[in-house]
This record gives structure tokens, C-alpha cells and sequence, in this order.
């Protein structure tokens, strides 16, 4: 079997049992309330453990195969490296890149804010949903569990087990491919969008460095943004006295608008667009800056020569997409029928 369609399994098993998982909870919090009043954070570790096991489990049966492989002499014992090692790029990286990939980090955000403004025009705003979740919540508590968890087990999940064997066919494909399936396994049309395009910049980020340590920097980077924000947001509305909304609005946020609401709901992405535009050449400059800084600059002029003809796009992975956008689906139609 080509280690493609083994990793699309592995994508296919990871959002089967994500959903199954979670329409068993749901179907169970009526019988048994408790479970509907679980604490926001074990919701959060159930949903990354069953992220991170799919991948994690691969790599382990991978390594065990390779060993064998080793053993019976049909490969040589300094060609099969450790399962998970040879996903995960974990060179160290120096505290200039760092600094430089949190900076192109901050550029890059204008862009998703105008990716995230547009989407909402057709549907409820997944990220807000998450930020009215952390109302009330401990912040440091918080930080971990939506920063430095998704960091950690997504990046591992995405940018290492999936990304890493799908370059070895080509590397262009392999990018956008992983931008896209990183959008689908957040099954809500907004986060889609922005996370499509996150994806791509952060297989870029991690081609530029050679370490996912980047990836997982600059993840870290925009999820704490948004904990910091949800914290400090109602200090300030507090602050000027205006009363800090919170609430996820049914149908999208551009649906409830008037129509002189919406002109400058338009208005201020058009403005932020023209933002996004310079901020994101910005960071592209950054983006040069931290592949010389790493010596990688010459390889990724290159890295989109060559490839093989291998197919990366198999059976599993378009059911597993099937059902993300059937999920996105269900959930636009909850929106609108609640």
C-alpha cells in the first residue's frame, strides 16, 4: 500500500471517530445531562486525543514495520529511521527565527481576518464560538488547552505525519492538500476558510526552517491571540461601559444586519483587505528573512521541482472530505433552522 493512502486512512479514521465521538456525546448529553455540562476543557482534551491518536498510532505501526523490515533484511538498518522521528522535523531553531516567525505571524493576521469577515457573511463565526466558550474560564487553564494543546497535537497531525509523506511526491500539491484537509477537519464553513489559508503558510513556515517548531510557534501565536482577546474584550467594553456580546448570532452575522449595517460590515473589509494586502507582502519579506537565517533560502527556491506521479488524492481521504463538508453542512442548517 502507497504510504499516501495509508496516511489518508489515517485522516479518514481521525474524522470518523471525531464525529462519531461527537454526535455520541450529543446524543448522550440528553440522556444523561451530566455529560452536556462537561467542563469545556475535557471537551477540548477528548477532541485533540482523538486528533492525536489516529497519527500517533500510524507512526507507531510504521516503526514497528520498519523494524521488522530491518530484521529480515529486506531494508538496511540505517534506512528505517524511528516512525514518529521521520515526521517530525524537530530540528532546533534559533531565537532570531522565533521572533522573526512570530512577526510574520502578526502580518499574516489581517489576511485571516478578512478571510474569517468574508465567510461570515454566509455563516456563524466559529472562532467567536470559542472565544464566548472561554468566558469566565481560567486564563492560564485556557491557554493551554486551546494554545499550546492544538499547537502541539494539529502541527504533529498535519504538518508532520500528513504533510511529511505527502511532499515526497510533490511538494506544491502536498501544500495546498494539507492547507485544505487542515480547513475540512474544523467542519464549520468559517474556520474553513481562514484555516485553509493558515494551513498553507504554515507548511510554508516549516519548509523555510526545516523544524515544525516553527509551525507549532506561529499556531500558538494566533490561538493565544484570540485567548488573550476573549479575556481582555469584555475588560475593555467594561472599561468604556459598553456591554461586552459575546454570542454566536444564528445564520451568519452579515444575515442579521440591515442593509446600512451591512454597507459598513463591507466597508470595513474592503479597508481591511487593503491592510491585508500590504501587511502580507510584509510578510513575505519576513518569510525570506527567516529562510536565510536557517540556510534554507536556495532549497526553497527549488522545492517545487520535481515530485513523483504518485496519487495523493485516494477513496478514504474524499469520504473523510465528504464528511467534513456534510458536517459544515448540518451545522449552516442547525444555524438557520435555531
Amino acid at each position: 500500500m502507497s504510504e499516501n493512502k495509508s496516511v489518508n486512512r489515517v485522516f479518514l479514521l481521525t474524522v470518523v471517530l471525531y464525529v462519531g465521538v461527537s454526535l455520541a456525546f450529543s446524543f448522550l448529553s440528553v440522556i444523561v445531562p451530566a455529560i452536556g455540562n462537561m467542563s469545556t476543557y475535557v471537551s477540548i482534551l477528548i477532541s485533540q486525543m482523538l486528533v492525536f491518536v489516529p497519527g500517533f498510532w500510524y507512526c507507531r505501526r510504521l516503526s514497528r514495520s520498519q523494524a521488522l523490515a530491518v530484521q529480515s533484511g529486506e531494508r538496511d538498518s540505517g534506512e528505517g529511521a524511528n516512525g514518529i522521528r521521520q515526521f517530525i522535523p524537530y530540528r532546533k531553531i534559533n531565537i532570531a527565527t522565533i521572533v522573526l516567525v512570530v512577526v510574520c505571524t502578526y502580518l499574516m493576521y489581517p489576511l485571516i481576518i478578512v478571510l474569517n469577515a468574508i465567510s461570515m457573511i454566509f455563516t456563524t463565526s466559529g472562532s467567536a464560538a470559542v472565544m464566548d466558550m472561554m468566558q469566565g474560564q481560567n486564563f492560564f487553564l485556557s491557554l493551554l488547552f486551546t494554545a499550546v494543546m492544538p499547537a502541539c497535537v494539529e502541527e504533529f497531525l498535519f504538518r508532520g505525519v500528513m504533510f511529511q509523506t505527502y511532499k515526497r511526491s510533490r511538494m506544491l500539491p502536498a501544500i495546498l492538500l494539507t492547507g485544505f484537509l487542515f480547513g475540512c477537519m474544523h467542519m464549520n464553513l468559517n474556520q474553513f476558510v481562514y484555516a485553509f489559508a493558515l494551513g498553507v503558510y504554515l507548511a510554508f513556515l516549516v519548509e523555510a526552517t526545516g523544524s515544525i517548531f516553527s509551525s507549532m510557534i506561529a499556531h500558538f501565536t494566533l490561538n493565544a491571540t484570540s485567548v488573550v482577546m476573549s479575556f481582555l474584550l469584555p475588560v475593555l467594553y467594561e472599561m468604556v461601559g459598553l456591554e461586552a456580546d459575546m454570542q454566536v448570532q444564528a445564520g451568519g452575522y452579515a444575515s442579521t444586519m440591515e442593509s446600512g449595517e451591512l454597507l459598513m460590515f463591507l466597508i470595513g473589509i474592503t479597508v481591511w483587505a487593503i491592510v491585508a494586502v500590504g501587511t502580507t507582502c510584509g510578510a513575505v519579506g519576513i518569510y525570506i528573512a527567516i529562510c536565510k537565517i536557517n540556510h534554507r533560502w536556495e532549497y526553497v527556491k527549488q522545492m517545487f521541482s520535481g515530485g513523483t506521479k504518485k496519487r495523493m488524492i485516494t477513496v478514504p481521504l474524499v469520504i473523510a472530505v465528504i464528511i467534513c463538508f456534510g458536517m459544515m453542512g448540518m451545522r449552516i442548517y442547525i444555524e438557520r433552522m435555531g
